[in-house]
């Protein structure tokens, strides 16, 4: 089963997945390992994701190439949220695998990487980036489950997106059914920077989630903002009127900035946010202590939740 240390000499296409940053963000070192093995990188995004790619990296190819068209209405209801546009979803799935196909054929691609895009894949050797071989669902939600293995199935490898013999996904990341699959441990844009000894910042707020949850966030962590334990807020600029209407003066950090939110995370002690599988990550990786609520709704996170107590 090839490792992505392995690949080398290739024309490669990426594509990641627009659920929030963490699948932008938790892709960046493996990008910048591919292109020092001498890959020429192709990444297909939209706009957005484009701009936190090019303050980390060099050397690559952009193609304009939108994202899932998800919706959420903000009442925690998640998985109804998702089959309100399955309809949608499944319509971009199938012409996403068209534009692939286009792409190997246009970019003359050896290989497609895809990071939770189930239609971003083709005839030539096409990757599935995950840390989900398995969602934590009940009852008639278990055929999420069928339909996950069944797509993800299709393609060449699987890469977990996990430690294999400490799973930090835990049930999550289990291989029970995956014969051309490989663990390729945890992966955190921090791993490319270099991390001070002290920390100066007892801690951080981070708007990870969407932004329909912007309000639970804050209304959960106000206390510890009131108190001082949190010292400095990072998100997307809407939080900033947020902080506003609650006159909260703690300093804030629009998430565009990249490399003024870094100095932060290295040089804090503690994060909080959402409990999204790639801030897990970044806090093992900086070595940080962390209090992470579930984003409503969503089982994956009241499942991390649980298994990595911390957070309650």
């Amino acid at each position: 089963m090839i490792h992505p240390r392995d690949i080398s000499d290739k024309r490669i296409g990426i594509s990641v997945l627009n659920w929030g940053l963490g699948h932008v963000t938790r892709s960046i070192p493996i990008i910048e390992s591919l292109c020092q093995q001498n890959n020429e990188l192709f990444i297909f995004c939209d706009d957005h994701q484009k701009q936190i790619f090019s303050q980390y990296l060099r050397d690559v190819n952009f193609v304009n190439h939108r994202g899932y068209p998800f919706k959420f209405n903000g009442k925690g209801r998640f998985k109804i949220d998702l089959l309100l546009t399955s309809r949608k979803l499944y319509q971009y799935l199938k012409s996403e695998k068209q534009l692939a196909h286009t792409y190997v054929e246009k970019y003359k691609l050896d290989m497609l990487i895809s990071d939770q895009r189930y239609g971003f894949m083709s005839n030539v050797p096409s990757i599935f980036i995950t840390h989900q071989l398995q969602f934590p669902v009940r009852g008639i939600y278990k055929l999420g489950n069928l339909i996950h293995r069944q797509q993800i199935s299709k393609f060449s490898s699987i890469w977990i997106m996990d430690n294999e013999h400490e799973r930090y996904a835990g049930k999550l990341s289990e291989n029970k059914n995956y014969d051309k699959s490989i663990y390729i441990g945890c992966h955190s844009r921090f791993q490319l920077i270099q991390k001070p000894t002290e920390k100066e910042v007892n801690g951080i707020l981070v708007f990870n989630g969407p932004e329909v949850y912007s309000q639970i966030l804050l209304d959960t962590f106000t206390p510890q903002i009131i108190n001082g334990e949190i010292e400095k807020i990072v998100g997307p600029e809407s939080v900033r009127s947020l902080l506003v209407r609650k006159n909260i003066k703690t300093p804030f950090f629009a998430s565009t900035d990249m490399s003024s939110i870094d100095a932060l995370f290295i040089n804090t002690s503690k994060i909080f946010g959402f409990f999204g599988y790639t801030t897990l990550m970044d806090c093992l990786e900086l070595g940080c202590d962390y209090n992470l609520i579930p984003t409503p709704g969503q089982d994956e996170q009241i499942y991390l939740a649980k298994r990595h107590k911390k957070s309650l």
